[in-house]
């Protein structure tokens, strides 16, 4: 039995702890949802094979739904989570051979590009779901209403706005603190 010791204690511990769970309670929720969309969206597929093949009844629009709903859903879900948990994949082919000293800076240069254009996308995402509900978008050559997905684009490319933001404050804060220390 292994006993837990705070890495951090006092009042800095506390902050560090309060701020961990301050970030993971909107992780869970965005991985929770992704896991229930893709749980909808596996019964829905089965049931709709079924049907198909055993009764000659599929569900309507089926492909719409995942087309339009559920995989939007899970990817932008996806990508929120990946960078909210530093996932992402990373090629670092000449970052490590650069000077110590440069190493944060760089890191936070990279994040305000990719922050620069997360902002991009998040306006053009906004901009065509608007234009989507304007035209009240539909799946297709279907009567199945799509323009609400739309809306996921400017919400996950917002959020990734921010989170890359972070990261660049994040890179250079740490090397201030470590010539601090």
């Amino acid at each position: 039995m292994s006993t837990q010791t705070d890495p951090a204690p006092g009042a800095a511990g506390r902050d560090e702890r309060r701020a961990g769970r301050a970030r993971r309670v909107p992780q869970t929720a965005v991985e929770a949802l992704a896991v229930i969309v893709i749980l909808v969206m596996m019964l829905h597929v089965t049931v709709n094979a079924l049907l198909r093949t055993y009764f000659d009844s599929p569900i309507p629009y089926t492909l719409e739904i995942v087309e339009y709903w559920y995989l939007p859903v899970v990817a932008f879900c996806g990508f929120v989570a990946a960078q909210s948990r530093g996932e992402h994949i990373a090629a670092d082919l000449i970052f490590h051979r650069l000077p110590h000293v440069t190493r944060p800076y760089v890191m936070a240069g990279g994040a305000v590009l990719c922050c620069l254009c997360a902002a991009g996308f998040a306006w053009w995402g906004l901009l065509e779901a608007l234009h989507a509900f304007e035209i009240d978008k539909t799946a297709g050559v279907s009567d199945l209403i799509a323009w609400p997905p739309y809306f996921l684009a400017p919400i996950a490319f917002g959020s990734l706005t921010v989170q890359f933001a972070l990261a660049a404050v994040r890179a250079v804060a740490r090397r201030k603190n470590e010539q601090a220390a």
